[in-house]
C-alpha cells in the first residue's frame, strides 16, 4: 500500500476516534489508549498489504472463473455456438441492413421450429390428391401414394372419416363455415360433394342422380347465392368486432362490397329480433317464477294456519 494512502487511512481513523485535537479534545500524546488502538490499525494495514502482493503476484483472470455446475473444459454445442453469434449479431446491429441480417436469422430459426413441429403434430395436409401422386406410379404405385393413404398411416382420420356428402362440414376449422354446411337440405349437401370435392361435371352428376344438366347448374347456382350471403353476414358481423381476417376473406369482402350495407341493415334487424325474442323469455320465465313464489307463500300460510290449529 502507498504511503499516502497509508497516511488517509490513518487520519480517516484518528478522526472516527475523537483523536483530532484540533477540537480541544485530550492530545494524541497523552492518551492511553492511543498506542493499543494504533497497533491494531497497522495490523490491519499489513494484511491489506499482504493481500495486494497476492493479488500482484498471482492475479485472477475472468477465463479461470466458472460457474459451479459448468465444467472448465466443457465443449460447446453447434446450437450454443450460434445462439451466442446470434446475439453478437443482435447486439451489434447499428445500420438498416444489418437489422434486415438480424431478421432474416430469426426467420429461419421460426422456420426450422416449424418444420420440426410438424413432424410430431398430427394435422391437415395442404396437399392435391391428383398432383402429389408419382407420375404414371413409376417408383411408388398411386394407391399407396395416394393423399388418404399417406393421412392414415400418419393417424390424421378427420378427411378420411368426414369423406362423406353428411360428414364433410367436420373437415371446416371454422364453426361458423361448418354450420352453414350442415344446415344444408341432404340433396344440395350431395351436390356441393360431388362438384367440388369429387370433381364431377355437372353433367356427370345429372347422368348419376337421373336429372338434366340444366337442373343440376341452377340448382348450384341457387345453393352457391345462399352460401354466399351467410358467409357475407358472418364476415361483416365480424368485421364489426374487428375479428382478424384472412386474405380470401378480405377478398370476398372487397368483391361483395357493394353488399355490405344492405347485409349491415339485415343483420341488425336479425339482432333486435333476437334480442326481442330474448326478452320475452325472460318475461315469460321471470312471471313463471312469481307464480310460483306466490303458490309456495299459499302453501307457506295454509301450512302455518293448520300447524296453529294442532297446538
Amino acid at each position: 500500500m502507498n504511503i499516502r494512502k497509508h497516511q488517509e487511512l490513518l487520519d480517516f481513523w484518528e478522526y472516527s476516534h475523537n483523536f483530532d485535537s484540533e477540537d480541544g479534545a485530550v492530545p494524541i500524546d497523552e492518551d492511553v489508549t492511543f498506542e493499543a488502538t494504533r497497533q491494531e490499525l497497522q495490523i490491519e494495514l499489513e494484511h491489506f498489504n499482504e493481500m495486494e502482493l497476492e493479488q500482484e503476484l498471482h492475479p485472477i483472470k475472468d477465463d479461470d472463473i466458472q460457474p459451479e455446475d459448468e465444467h472448465p473444459n466443457k465443449t460447446m454445442l453447434k446450437r450454443e455456438l450460434r445462439a451466442i453469434a446470434l446475439k453478437r449479431l443482435e447486439d451489434g446491429a447499428r445500420t438498416i441492413s444489418d437489422f434486415e441480417e438480424v431478421i432474416k436469422e430469426w426467420d429461419l430459426l421460426d422456420s426450422n421450429r416449424e418444420r420440426k413441429e410438424r413432424y410430431h403434430e398430427i394435422g391437415r395436409e395442404n396437399i392435391d390428391s391428383k398432383k402429389d401422386v408419382a407420375p404414371l406410379a413409376i417408383v411408388i404405385p398411386a394407391p399407396i401414394n395416394h393423399t388418404y393413404r399417406r393421412q392414415l398411416i400418419k393417424g390424421d382420420y378427420i378427411d378420411i372419416i368426414s369423406n362423406c356428402p353428411y360428414e364433410m362440414h367436420n373437415s371446416l376449422s371454422d364453426e361458423d363455415y361448418s354450420k352453414i354446411i350442415y344446415d344444408l337440405k341432404d340433396d344440395h349437401k350431395e351436390l356441393i360433394y360431388y362438384l367440388y370435392l369429387r370433381d364431377f361435371t355437372t353433367s356427370q352428376l345429372a347422368a348419376l342422380r337421373n336429372q338434366s344438366d340444366r337442373n343440376i347448374r341452377g340448382v348450384r347456382s341457387t345453393i352457391l347465392g345462399q352460401i354466399k350471403k351467410k358467409v357475407l353476414m358472418i364476415l361483416v358481423d365480424r368485421q364489426g368486432e374487428e375479428f382478424p381476417f384472412t386474405m380470401e376473406e378480405l377478398d370476398f369482402l372487397s368483391r361483395h362490397e357493394e353488399e355490405i350495407p344492405a347485409t349491415t341493415e339485415k343483420l341488425d334487424k336479425e339482432k333486435l329480433a333476437l334480442l326481442k325474442e330474448i326478452g320475452v323469455v325472460v318475461r315469460r320465465i321471470t312471471r313463471e317464477q312469481e307464480k310460483q313464489a306466490k303458490e309456495e307463500a299459499k302453501k307457506q300460510k295454509k301450512l302455518n294456519r293448520t300447524n296453529r290449529k294442532s297446538k
